[in-house]
């Protein structure tokens, strides 16, 4: 376990982006004949807000130039294991979303916009479904939107980007089926990368266990800032398990390596249905109810509480179970469809990109 990757010196990371911004958003709008423009245009103002976030953490206030802000000692930017995974998810699930619309003739400039739609609306609605499940343990609303720090949802996550790919498909006159057999492999891939960043920063952790594949999690340590593991707390101060000198939790499942486990699984289901699919959407539906089913029952075996509950149910298993349900039922209408019209239904790659 170790949600802090590094630290940061806050000031100098400041004074760097706040320079390299400037430079490249000057740049972009004077030099005529500098390459690639619009990407440097939109580079900088991007590395001038960086800029603001590292001197906003550094000094804890907006106003970092009040009261002699720049001649104090600024506190260190964290950099945590759980916002790096996503952030390395979003730039792998890029470059495998261009390659497979490749395949599918899709336009790479067409794929880039819903991309990037996709992925900011699926941070968005992971963090709003973890926020709804937990209100009650946030007391500030600044605390919504760390989302680096962890608490993010799969399901809310699927479902933000579905909801903003659909937008964008109807607005662009684009198949809906047909983007979304690209976009599950980027989002299985995704799955299994930030649960990489989920057991490092120790969250989404098992129940306990005796299997000899059973994980323990630390106590306090100056790496989780003296806080203990998610597991340690849960085994201590919730269930009375361990007393608070314990150095690690009890034995639990890892969950987490499952769920790794299972999204290269998926991706690898998902790239054989691609390749013999029948129509648009069997990918799309294949992610759907793979995932849905085998969430259902790994989560009988989680044991973190901040998951939500529905009729008995966490929330992610009551979602899985309505979600695998409408797949299955999306199946059979695409099925029969293509039975009675197999020439015209029928998937073929686009003969030309859109």
């Amino acid at each position: 376990m170790r949600p802090l990757l590094l630290e940061i010196p806050a000031k100098p990371a400041f004074v760097i982006l706040l320079v390299a911004g400037a430079l490249l958003a000057l740049g972009g709008l004077v030099v005529p004949f500098i390459k690639r423009k619009k990407e440097i245009k939109s580079l900088g103002p991007t590395l001038l807000v960086a800029a603001l976030v590292a001197a906003r953490v550094g000094t804890g206030r907006w106003d970092f130039w009040a009261e002699g802000g720049f001649g104090k000692v600024w506190d260190p930017v964290p950099i945590f294991s759980y916002g790096v995974m996503l952030g390395i998810s979003l730039v792998v699930g890029w470059y495998l979303a261009m390659w497979l619309s490749d395949k599918d003739g899709l336009s790479r400039q067409g794929v880039a916009q819903i991309y990037v739609w996709t992925a900011v609306c699926a941070v968005i609605g992971a963090r709003v479904l973890y926020v709804l499940t937990n209100l009650d343990h946030f007391k500030n609303p600044i605390d919504w939107i760390k989302v680096n720090e962890g608490g993010l949802v799969a399901y809310g996550g699927f479902l933000g980007g579905f909801f903003a790919s659909w937008y964008w498909c109807r607005k662009n006159g684009w198949s809906l089926l047909r983007w979304a057999d690209v976009g599950v492999i980027p989002v299985a891939l995704g799955l299994s990368i930030t649960r990489i960043g989920c057991l490092l920063y120790g969250c989404d952790f098992g129940g306990i266990s005796k299997h000899g594949w059973a994980i323990q999690f630390p106590g306090p340590t100056a790496l989780n800032k003296m806080r203990g593991s998610p597991a340690w707390q849960r085994h201590v101060h919730d269930l009375k398990l361990l007393p608070d000198t314990a150095t690690q939790s009890l034995p639990v499942h890892p969950t987490q390596i499952y769920e790794v486990l299972l999204g290269v699984f998926i991706v690898a289901v998902l790239l054989v249905v691609r390749k013999k699919r029948r129509f648009s959407g069997e990918a799309f539906v294949a992610f759907t109810m793979t995932y849905g089913i085998a969430r259902f029952f790994i989560e009988f075996l989680r044991d973190d509480a901040e998951r939500g509950e529905i009729l008995g149910l966490s929330t992610s298993q009551a979602i899985g179970l309505v979600s695998s349900t409408a797949a299955l039922a999306l199946w059979i209408a695409l099925w029969n469809r293509w039975k009675q019209n197999r020439e015209g239904f029928t998937y073929r790659p686009l003969a030309q990109k859109a």
